[in-house]
């Protein structure tokens, strides 16, 4: 059983507490301090129950709330080489080596793999034990198949959902951040999460937490609807995460 405990998930933070196999992990620290120890307490739980911590990547919206976090918080943590000398951690965090399994708590092992993003160290994880394996794939401009492949045969994933493109096309937003939003390092649309959904519930995922999604440039609505076509009718389940907070969701 996997429970997900979600604290953020926006262009604005991105957090979340996954606990599996008896372990408390937390991807990211893109939310304040306090919303983390919030969540926690609602779940009976403290930072001090926090076995490791995985970062993906250094953007503000994913880092925001380190440094404070980090005041309290003393366990492991785990992310890119590149990411670890960025944010000047090189004492205190340890190198998760893209594409190879590493066991970072008893019974847990975790495979970090690059992502395409404009972000040096951008990574994305498996999460696995010896019943299930569980990914997590964000900012990223594309999908590629190396990722579909590590992906493929998880129980759950979580996936970017970041903008519809016609709502980017005719919003706000300058030319050149529209350019890098749809380009190769930026964020998935809608159309590219539904195609990778296709790919991963044909060989058997069951799950798919929709993440990232612009608030800007995307509605939870046609998130869903493009997630639920792609899934013609095959039995899975797709959640859309909240900007902040959440009820908790169980796979497995």
């Amino acid at each position: 059983m996997i429970r997900i405990l979600p604290i953020g998930s926006s262009s604005s933070g991105n957090s979340m507490l996954i606990l599996i196999n008896g372990s408390c992990i937390l991807i990211d620290v893109g939310m304040s301090c306090r919303s983390i120890s919030n969540v926690l307490k609602e779940n009976g739980l403290s930072i001090q129950n926090i076995d490791a911590v995985l970062i993906t990547h250094t953007h503000s919206d994913h880092v925001r709330g380190l440094n404070t976090f980090l005041k309290k918080y003393t366990g492991p943590m785990y992310m890119s080489d590149v990411t670890r000398a960025n944010l000047l951690l090189t004492e205190r965090a340890d190198v998760l080596p893209y594409n190879r399994a590493i066991e970072i708590l008893p019974g847990l092992s975790v495979t970090a793999f690059p992502t395409s993003h404009d972000c040096p160290g951008s990574a994305g994880f498996i999460l696995e034990t010896s019943a299930f394996r569980f990914g997590y794939a964000t900012d990223l401009g594309v999908m590629t198949e190396s990722i579909l492949s590590l992906l493929s045969g998880c129980i759950g994933v979580v996936i970017e959902s970041n903008h519809d493109i016609a709502m980017l096309a005719s919003g706000p937003y300058p030319a050149p951040l529209k350019k890098r939003i749809l380009s190769d390092q930026g964020h998935l649309s809608n159309a590219a999460c539904a195609s990778a959904i296709d790919v991963l519930a044909s060989q058997g995922t069951g799950h798919f937490l929709l993440a990232h999604l612009s608030e800007e440039n995307n509605l939870p609505r046609l998130a869903l609807q493009s997630a639920i076509a792609a899934l013609a009718g095959r039995s899975a389940s797709v959640t859309v995460l909240p900007p902040s907070g959440g009820e908790p969701i169980e796979i497995g």
